[in-house]
């Protein structure tokens, strides 16, 4: 991993939103800590999706693969999340980490899994 890339976060959230939104915390914190540039959209969007009005807008995977999409195209490197046993399971019924997927290995990206244990 080159601490001067751009790294795009990614982890299964629907399933688990409370306990996706924490462990994107702890894994973003621990790699910004080593001196990777790193962008969380968990981090980032779900805080502001809680604060939306519009119900409807806030839950829609559209909406917010079109604000995600757009900077994971800009980032030069995908790390995603296997949370647990089951993690792969999990990113494999994620349309979310699907789509993200897609979209990092048209661009050629590299794709790098973190194993994160409770």
């Amino acid at each position: 991993m080159n601490k001067d890339k751009l790294v795009y976060l990614a982890l299964p959230f629907t399933a688990h939103p409370e306990k996706s939104f924490e462990i994107a915390n702890k894994v973003a914190a621990k790699l910004m800590e080593q001196g990777v540039i790193v962008f969380s959209p968990i981090s980032h969007s779900y805080p502001i999706a809680l604060e939306m009005s519009n119900k409807e807008l806030m839950t829609s995977f559209e909406f917010w693969m079109s604000m995600d999409i757009p900077i994971l195209k800009r980032c030069d490197e995908m790390i995603i999340i296997v949370i647990g046993k089951d993690g792969h399971k999990l990113i494999d019924e994620s349309r979310g980490c699907q789509q993200e997927l897609k979209v990092a290995r048209e661009k050629g990206m590299n794709i790098n899994y973190y194993h994160y244990e409770e």
